[in-house]
């Protein structure tokens, strides 16, 4: 009857049956690992030959810069009736391309890196609304910041401020064009005498003013950072850890002075965790960005993540806002002590969740989510980025002031200046090499079900032969066409 013959090919049918589970079971838990751990290998920067490091050392996704400016359109009315609501209108966007170019990199022995981050603006007027030439109307910056530097003075002091603001011809507001506002700065001799003066408070390192003078092409601006590279907890790729060599800043209390996050271009992989955090050196803290659904680009899935009430909450709604107190309502942050002690203040654009008081005391605030909020979206197995709107709003605080005539008979109020908005959005190019990863996940999954299922199958068949119709050599001649012939 053909036993042996029998008997070999039970046993190559049961062999091949587990060997095939076996191998898909194996497949199905360790296929991912295998693969990420390849491509995590590669998104790392600890060393200077991954291809993490050189999409990290000179950023290959095309951002833009948006500046939105706030034209101050009843100046001169309110500074002859100070008892009417500033009125404002936006001018924009003014869009600058914007490069980033890590400098000075060294590699550290505990699994970070030190660098500079140059940044590189160039002005696109055909994407921009408007020319650098425009002339705004805002309010004058300089007097504000002296004035607040001095508020808490001797009167005899505010009266010498006043006479050199007199001297000076310094008014409530200056009309300037929008390229000096911005990158070329203007010459202010208030600037130069208030240095003179030594005046308690009042630092100023650069010889004009301007929102963004000096920056253009500087590396040392933004400070030194010291971030981890990812080599040895993935978890960790991009986190900044030291800035200006000090895990603390000294701008905040306790809780809002730790040095933690994303520098916001690398990312360690997410996998939908519920909170992500920046680290903004404009803001000289951190901001935190909460899961709010997916956002699909090129056909791949990315966690999305926004920024919420609690970014600029004061304690009055969040526990964890307290450290940002100031005398001022919920919704915007202090940046004083990092920003030369000028009375500025961080917020949404157009006071998006903020205090309603901030956008009722003036004029020409129309908040929308679709427009201010800040966003970001991370493929969750790789951290890289797909979009990212980033957007922020400096505004001024005129304070009253007795002693200082501009100032004398005003009411203090939150001067919107203009807001920004930091755009990226990830190429078509570079989408394939992140859908490459995310088919091979799926091939080597659905291989792995697949060998499972086979297995699982000759499992069956052999079942059912064994014990329904046995396992005979005639059986096996008309299943394979081929005589075994007894041993």
């Amino acid at each position: 009857m053909g036993c042996c013959a029998t008997t070999t090919v039970q046993r190559v049918t049961m062999i091949s049956a587990v060997a095939v589970i076996i191998l898909g079971v194996l497949m199905a838990v360790g296929w991912d690992n295998l693969l990420f751990k390849i491509v995590y290998k590669q998104l790392v920067v600890n060393k200077n030959t991954t291809t993490g490091f050189e999409m990290w050392k000179e950023t290959p996704i095309p951002m833009y810069l948006e500046f939105n400016m706030f034209n101050w359109t009843n100046a001169e009315e309110y500074k002859k009736n100070p008892s009417i609501k500033p009125a404002f209108t936006e001018m924009g966007p003014y869009v600058f391309y914007e490069h980033h170019i890590r400098e000075n990199i060294t590699f550290n022995d505990n699994d970070t890196l030190t660098y500079l981050n140059k940044r590189i603006w160039r002005f696109e007027p055909d994407k921009s609304n408007g020319s650098l030439g425009d002339i705004i109307t805002m309010l004058n910056p300089i007097p504000v910041v002296v004035a607040s530097v001095v508020k808490d003075e001797h009167y005899i002091v505010k009266k010498a401020v006043n006479f050199i603001l007199q001297e000076k011809d310094e008014d409530l507001y200056i009309k300037k064009e929008i390229g000096k506002i911005l990158f070329e700065g203007y010459n202010d001799t208030l600037i130069n005498i208030a240095l003179k003066l030594n005046i308690s408070g009042f630092t100023f390192p650069f010889k004009t003013f301007g929102w963004f003078a000096e920056r253009n092409n500087s590396a040392t601006y933004d400070g030194v950072y010291n971030m981890y590279s990812g080599g040895k907890d993935i978890s960790k790729l991009g986190v900044i850890t030291r800035w200006n060599y000090e895990h603390l800043t000294s701008y905040y209390p306790d809780g809002c002075n730790i040095v933690n996050g994303s520098s916001g271009e690398l990312w360690y992989p997410p996998l939908n965790a519920e909170q992500i955090s920046i680290f903004s050196p404009d803001l000289c803290s951190n901001v935190n960005l909460h899961l709010n659904g997916t956002e699909t680009l090129y056909g791949i899935v990315g966690s999305l993540y926004k920024g919420e009430a609690d970014v600029f909450d004061n304690g009055t709604y969040f526990e964890s806002g307290k450290c940002y107190a100031t005398e001022l309502p919920t919704g915007v942050r202090s940046v004083s002590k990092c920003k030369f002690n000028a009375p500025a203040f961080m917020s949404f654009p157009h006071f998006y969740l903020s205090d309603p008081s901030f956008k009722e005391a003036v004029d020409g605030m129309n908040p929308d989510p679709d427009k201010h909020t800040t966003r970001l979206s991370l493929e969750p197995s790789t951290g890289l980025p797909l979009r990212v709107h980033a957007s922020f709003q400096l505004n001024l605080l005129m304070r009253q002031m007795d002693g200082i005539d501009i100032y004398s008979k005003i009411n203090t109020t939150l001067m919107p200046c203009f807001w920004f908005a930091q755009k990226a959005e990830l190429t078509e190019d570079l989408s394939s090499m992140v859908k490459l990863i995310i088919v091979a996940e799926k091939v080597g999954n659905y291989t792995a079900y697949g060998l499972t299922l086979i297995g699982i199958l000759l499992l069956i068949i052999y079942t059912y032969i064994t014990y329904k119709r046995g396992w005979r050599t005639d059986v096996f001649w008309r299943a394979t066409g081929k005589k075994v012939s007894p041993m």
